[in-house]
């Protein structure tokens, strides 16, 4: 199932073509079975859960609008295996 999420409802919208993101970053993964393995993180922005432990209220709200193409090339960038999103 590949449905883009476009709004902060949760509503999948699957010929949308662009994202609210709130950042870009390489850093090492430090979850999962790719433990240590350098990993692009694209954080989207308007997580409607609201979870007590979260440590990013600050992608509630903002971020920017940005095309995949765009997400896509940045991504690239960082010539990395491995990406969460």
């Amino acid at each position: 199932m590949n449905q883009v999420v476009t709004e902060s409802s949760g509503v999948a919208n699957p010929t949308a073509t662009a994202l609210r993101v709130t950042e870009i970053f390489l850093s090492l993964q430090g979850e999962t079975s790719r433990v240590g393995l350098p990993t692009v993180f694209v954080r989207l922005t308007g997580c409607p859960l609201r979870c007590g432990y979260c440590d990013t209220a600050y992608a509630f709200h903002g971020g920017e609008s940005l095309q995949l193409d765009d997400i896509l090339q940045r991504v690239a960038a960082y010539g990395v295996r491995h990406v969460t999103l």
